[in-house]
């Protein structure tokens, strides 16, 4: 199934997944040495940032290099998944088979 990664201000609902409150959540909780999750609620507060940080990071991916994703473009909420769909799907194909070309064509 399909499922929504949200902050701790959404409640835990079918296909939601909030951390749990009042728990470690930030990653910098467990960067020392020492500091790994304690119980199963820490342990999917570490997960749930790891991937919401990755998440961010992919976007801000997509935002630099296709600016439309920079505004606020007035399209619909179907409309602007495909769009993320078809960055992803450019990014996938250019980094198979263009760069794998160019690699190609230099031996």
């Amino acid at each position: 199934g399909k499922y929504f990664l949200v902050d701790c201000e959404f409640p835990n609902r079918c296909q939601f997944l909030a951390p749990f409150r009042c728990v470690r959540y930030h990653l910098q909780d467990f960067a020392s040495q020492g500091n790994d999750p304690e119980n199963e609620k820490e342990l999917f507060n570490l997960r749930h940032v790891s991937l919401r940080n990755v998440i961010e990071r992919i976007f801000c991916i997509f935002k630099s290099r296709f600016t439309i994703l920079k505004s606020a473009p007035p399209f619909l909420f179907k409309t602007q998944v495909k769009l993320v769909l078809v960055c992803a799907h450019y990014i996938t194909f250019y980094t198979k088979n263009v760069i794998l070309m160019n690699f190609q064509l230099k031996w």
